[in-house]
């Protein structure tokens, strides 16, 4: 039997308390963006992405250290507490591999997948800076989400608030990376955003550590919104990824509307399921 967390915090200290992590976390993106920012206005380096890479690491190192510094010496409380572990159960790193892994086949009947052309040399770079980048968000983006703001509902309000709570928010915050809006895409991501932040907060619980839905957060990313593979809607390529699945269909349940394949019918659909996993795994 799992127990309920308990910080002693008050309704109005919960409340700010989140409102101070989430501030850090903003604060650990800007301050590491300025940091880097000045470097490479000295430092001129080959290849753009190596200057992703150092961006991407510092920013992960700078915002860890901003919620170690205020969970200990502030709080006076350990990161497990908030489930900060690097506990990672197979059956998560399963998930982590298949739900990409079907997105990308249930999207494959509708569009033609191209290579970029790229020399060996600059795929691996390419990767290297991709992968750089699902694991600063992974990381990042679950430590505040399904470590702080989850632990600290759970603990004043329960655990259905706690998985529900945090999960809006996270669907709301990805508002601002829509490229239009439109009512239907708004819809879908309100749908598909909460859906996978459920599907997150599912598998920390069921896995025992937010490093579980790092691991599933960081894959998918790598795997279907990094520059190792761009799927694209009719019209909407950008950039020179390492493989593009460029679609046919602008039908917004295959192309996912204007925020992107993350929230498309066949994203939904795969987020759906592996919740159902991490559901059915969680400890009695």
């Amino acid at each position: 039997m799992e127990t309920r967390p308990d910080f002693g915090f008050s309704s109005g200290k919960t409340l700010g308390v989140i409102l101070i992590y989430f501030a850090l976390f903003v604060v650990g993106e800007l301050a590491s963006s300025l940091l880097f920012d000045l470097i490479f206005s000295v430092v001129t380096l080959p290849d753009s992405a190596l200057y992703q890479i150092p961006r991407y690491l510092g920013s992960l190192a700078l915002t860890w250290l901003l919620f170690w510094l205020y969970t200990v010496k502030v709080l006076r409380l350990e990161m497990r507490s908030f489930g900060m572990t690097a506990r990672i159960k197979p059956w998560c790193a399963v998930c982590a591999v298949l739900l990409p892994a079907g997105v990308i086949c249930a999207l494959l009947p509708f569009g033609s997948l191209e290579p970029g052309g790229h020399s060996w040399a600059e795929t691996a770079l390419i990767a290297a800076a991709s992968a750089a980048m699902a694991v600063k968000s992974g990381i990042t983006e679950e430590m505040l989400f399904r470590g702080y703001i989850m632990r600290l509902v759970e603990a004043r309000w329960g655990r259905a608030r706690a998985v529900l709570l945090p999960s809006l928010l996270f669907g709301l915050v990805h508002l601002t990376s829509m490229t239009a809006f439109s009512p239907a895409g708004v819809a879908l991501l309100a749908v598909g955003g909460t859906l996978v932040g459920v599907m997150f907060s599912l598998v920390a619980y069921s896995g025992g550590s937010v490093a579980c839905s790092a691991a599933v957060h960081a894959v998918l990313n790598f795997a279907i919104i990094s520059d190792m593979l761009h799927i694209t809607a009719p019209g909407g390529s950008w950039g020179v990824p390492v493989y593009e699945l460029a679609l046919d269909s602008g039908n917004i349940f295959v192309t996912g509307g204007e925020f992107g394949v993350e929230v498309s019918l066949a994203a939904i659909a795969g987020y759906a399921l592996v919740s159902a996993f991490a559901a059915a795994k969680r400890p009695r």
